[in-house]
């Protein structure tokens, strides 16, 4: 992907630019003519048509000529760009021109630019820091590339066993057909058919959406890596060009400010490469892949209906079933609960009774928790043990997926509002990149790579880099009129709670106020969550309920839990297609609860 745009030229070959029009990184400067040529033309310049003119190569650089543009940008100031860098603080380790000291560094007590050259062990350690990241660069940015590669070819394969599944569901089908509807009209049997395709091209279609969401998120984290690994190998290249001149050319002060300038971006990249080398090598991505693949599988409906076929002879409960899963992908099918169990979530570091704020449940069954009593991130295993946890700078908040192995963390309590990438490999939980935010975090959601955060009295939109877009919706009538938010699979819709006037609100993408829904079974209304199939499920706190509303918030479809079932003070809940259960978490006390649904 790397382009001509990657590359630096503060010298380029003369006779490239003005015969080809075209930019090329120039090697040799030739001292009779005064002009810099590029590998080729310099052989065919100085070895066949000029062989007596004197060449110097880039490791004589004193012998080039100055270069105005190059020594500004040396000096340029990054901060006050119209500014020339005069001299270091110490203090901060910064280089500073005359408005960055009168601004900053008015009292600082070492501003100074140090006289003594840079000597060449120093330069020279310099030189070999710098081509070493940008090797890691390239290299992080190949197995990027690798990566988007493998995820197409991923999607290609998972299309193919779709349809296979597809056709071995149907040829069952006719079997079963042919076998138990002997002595019903053919119109009936038609009908039947017709009914048995339509619902079987459903669950393929929107098995095939949910593959290729899943995989376009995690192919964006991908492309953005390889976005940035392009930049800094550019700016690496360039500080690169900037020391070999200014050190060669025998200039203290340029050769002071362009190794500062070194020295500080590569400890940006070294941060950089620290923080994502891990997440983005090619082996685990290549697990997140496999993992996805499995997702698929489980999501689409298609192994499970396949599984049945086995065991249901009987064509009506066959019917029965195949009807059950069609409504299952659809937004409005009512969950029926089948069964409950009680977990406890606490760990030995606990320092206070738990309160689960939050849960994500991963493509590969594992659950996150946000513990906000404890400051803790969860990870729980299928069978609800927890296996890892991480701790963060404030209170947990709430949580949501961004890839199959990420999520963001709403983290808010006082001044600190933040939102934290966690990534989880092989069972354990590492801290990725964060953003501050300038108001609080009370719920946070994500869409095709949007990200809707809201502060406790408005709803917001923002990039996955931390730019807010727009502000969608607010309320200041009270504190806690927009809590939790949610998102519809397909974005069209956002959902948020209202803690403090009894209301789970509906907006369009825009911010529209599509439904207000209030219910004396929701008081308090706090957790909500949307499922994968679209069904919206909201947690009443005062009421000590669990609701599903239809997709549209302007009813409620069923009370899938209360008080009687255990529910205490509710504060989140997620559903888990792994194990076809709701998971629900509470304000105090130590466990969660889990309610097997059909």
């Amino acid at each position: 992907m790397a382009t001509q745009s990657d590359r630096v030229f503060f010298f380029g070959c003369v006779s490239c630019k003005k015969n080809k029009n075209i930019e090329e990184y120039a090697v040799y400067y030739c001292e009779k003519c005064q002009q810099c040529f590029c590998r080729q033309c310099c052989e065919l310049h100085h070895d066949y048509l000029f062989s007596e003119h004197v060449k110097h190569d880039r490791l004589n650089m004193r012998n080039w000529p100055v270069s105005k543009e190059l020594e500004a940008v040396i000096l340029m100031c990054e901060i006050h760009t119209h500014k020339k860098l005069e001299t270091i603080c110490k203090d901060h380790s910064q280089l500073c021109c005359s408005k960055c000291v009168s601004l900053s560094h008015r009292k600082c007590k070492k501003v100074t630019l140090n006289s003594a050259k840079k000597q060449a062990p120093e330069v020279q350690e310099l030189f070999e820091k710098l081509l070493i990241n940008m090797r890691k660069l390239r290299k992080l940015q190949s197995c990027c590339e690798s990566g988007i590669q493998d995820l197409k070819s991923s999607y290609q394969g998972q299309e193919l066993m779709v349809h296979k599944m597809n056709d071995k569901i149907k040829s069952t089908m006719a079997k079963i057909v042919r076998r138990t509807l002997k002595k019903i009209p053919k119109v009936e049997q038609n009908k039947i058919h017709e009914l048995m395709h339509s619902t079987l091209f459903h669950i393929e279609n929107i098995t095939l959406n949910e593959a290729k969401i899943t995989l376009s998120s995690l192919e964006d984290s991908l492309k953005t890596g390889v976005e940035t690994c392009i930049r800094h190998h550019h700016e690496l290249k360039a500080l690169h060009e900037l020391l070999l001149y200014s050190s060669d050319n025998n200039n203290k002060k340029l050769c002071i400010i362009a190794s500062r300038k070194c020295i500080d971006k590569i400890q940006q990249v070294v941060s950089y490469l620290d923080e994502n080398s891990v997440k983005l090598e090619c082996s685990v991505l290549q697990q997140t892949i496999q993992g996805t693949e499995q997702y698929i599988v489980r999501l689409s409906g298609l192994g499970r209906l396949k599984e049945s076929m086995k065991a249901h002879t009987d064509i009506e409960q066959y019917l029965s079933k195949l009807s059950g899963l069609m409504r299952v992908v659809g937004p409005n099918y009512v969950f029926t609960v089948q069964g409950k169990s009680r977990h406890t979530v606490r760990i030995p570091s606990d320092s206070e009774s738990c309160s689960i704020t939050a849960i994500c449940v991963l493509p590969d069954g594992q659950v996150l928790l946000a513990d906000r009593n404890n400051k803790k991130v969860k990870l729980l295993n299928q069978q609800y043990h927890a296996v890892s946890h991480l701790d963060v700078r404030a209170k947990s908040q709430d949580i949501c997926q961004i890839t199959p192995s990420e999520v963001a963390v709403a983290v808010t309590y006082r001044n600190i509002h933040e939102v934290q990438f966690i990534t989880v490999i092989q069972g354990q939980l590492t801290l990725g990149k964060m953003f501050q935010l300038q108001h609080g975090c009370t719920g946070i959601a994500h869409n095709h790579g949007d990200l809707y955060i809201s502060s406790g009295t408005a709803l917001y939109k923002f990039t996955l880099s931390g730019k807010q877009v727009c502000r969608l919706y607010k309320d200041t009538s009270a504190d806690d009129t927009v809590d939790k938010c949610a998102v519809s699979p397909t974005g069209d819709r956002l959902y948020i709670t209202s803690y403090r006037q009894n209301k789970l609100l509906t907006l369009a993408r825009d911010g529209t106020l599509l439904a207000t829904y209030t219910d004396p079974a929701l008081d308090g209304p706090y957790g909500l969550h949307v499922t994968p199939a679209g069904q919206v499920l909201v947690c009443g706190w005062g009421s000590n309920t669990v609701l599903q509303v239809d997709s549209e918030g302007k009813s409620k479809l069923a009370t899938l839990a209360t008080q009687e079932d255990g529910v205490s003070y509710p504060w989140s809940v997620c559903y888990s297609s792994t194990t076809s259960s709701i998971i629900v978490g509470q304000w105090w006390g130590d466990n969660i609860l889990v309610f097997r649904v059909e």
